[in-house]
């Protein structure tokens, strides 16, 4: 019997070389009659027929829905939270670490420079210990714009930990490479991620994680001073309940900083399902501005901020252009001519435009 619903695969032998072709099981699929986002009901359909061209690993065939109160996204029906680790066969989270930052004395004299620079400005920012590092260098990188931003944002724009040491929280930390840039600047840091894979990670590199979700934290307050969430909030079924807890869980005075897709950016808007910000079905919410920052000031912070980072628009049209084309996110490495120009376009209708960002970034304190 057939395991594929498209016309043009047919054999169980074929659909498991084409998994994100094959059929979602419909026993494993929940209907969401109101938006994550908002809870309201009023809606149109916005893509049809999505399939996993990013990661190709999940199977199915999704419709994503905007919600006409918040203008947020949301797919409906969706993976049942039991089944929904599926679509996580092949995630990035899975894949073995980098070699990490090339030996200081491999480099060339420029680049050594550029060394000592950036490390004493992490040094004196974000209070890590890298050598060799410059005197001169926290003078410098902030002379440098695009290179503190960088900087700024790989840090998460952390504070500068409490006397005594923080405590910090990684909900969805993944395989824990952020954990290792919290500890480096002295805080206790710890993570929560639903797959098992990724804790694993974590603890074979002696990191602090918790395979679970906020449920872990149940009956408990005001436990850290920073909460982090990269790129996650739009992989969970109820985004309000996640918001709440996290504030929750700080400490009076702590801070959130959250990282999602952003359903009115640019590159939405000129690659539409092909855009990478989509990824059926692991994405199940994406969210506007507006729609965030509200739902964060319902869930109780008294002040939040939009934070600009830098576009990261370079490898959104690489990645989408790869999958409109027919390949797989991960290869949309590099920008040929027409890609560049296209690039510079969608650059210059950024400028001024910061609610078009492909990313929303906000900080939310307590």
């Amino acid at each position: 019997m057939s395991t594929i619903e498209r016309g043009n695969i047919s054999s169980g032998a074929e659909a498991s070389n084409t998994p994100w072709l094959a059929s979602w099981p419909l026993e494993d699929l929940v209907t969401v009659p109101n938006c994550p986002a908002c809870r309201g009901e009023r809606r149109s359909r916005l893509h049809a027929d999505l399939v996993d061209k990013a990661f190709r690993c999940a199977a199915g065939t999704w419709t994503l829905w905007r919600c006409d109160d918040c203008r947020s996204a949301y797919l409906d029906p969706c993976p049942s939270p039991s089944s929904m680790h599926r679509a996580y066969a092949s995630y990035y989270t899975h894949s073995a670490s980098g070699e990490g930052k090339q030996a200081y004395e491999a480099l060339s004299l420029p680049r050594r420079l550029r060394r000592q620079a950036v490390n004493g400005y992490m040094n004196w920012r974000f209070a890590t210990k890298e050598q060799p590092a410059s005197s001169a260098g926290a003078a410098i990188v902030r002379c440098l714009p695009p290179v503190r931003r960088l900087l700024d944002e790989h840090f998460r724009h952390l504070p500068k930990r409490p006397a005594g040491g923080g405590d910090l929280l990684d909900f969805g930390c993944g395989g824990g490479s952020f954990l290792a840039i919290a500890e480096s600047c002295g805080w206790r840091a710890s993570g929560v991620d639903p797959d098992p894979k990724a804790v694993a990670k974590c603890l074979a590199q002696g990191l602090t994680a918790t395979a679970g979700g906020m449920d872990v934290f149940d009956g408990k307050e005001a436990l850290f001073d920073q909460i982090t969430m990269n790129h996650v909030v739009e992989h969970v079924y109820d985004p309000p309940g996640v918001l709440q807890a996290c504030w929750r869980l700080l400490k009076p005075g702590g801070r959130l900083w959250l990282q999602t897709p952003n359903i009115e950016s640019l590159g939405h808007e000129h690659y539409g399902p092909d855009w990478r910000g989509l990824e059926p079905p692991r994405h199940l919410v994406i969210f506007s501005g507006r729609a965030l920052e509200s739902e964060l000031r319902k869930a109780g912070f008294s002040r939040v901020e939009k934070i600009a980072c830098t576009s990261p628009l370079p490898s959104i049209v690489a990645a989408s252009d790869a999958m409109r084309n027919g390949r797989p996110a991960g290869e949309g490495v590099g920008l040929d001519a027409s890609q560049r120009k296209k690039l510079r376009k969608l650059e210059l209708q950024l400028v001024g435009r910061p609610s078009r960002d492909e990313f929303l970034t906000f900080a939310a304190f307590k």
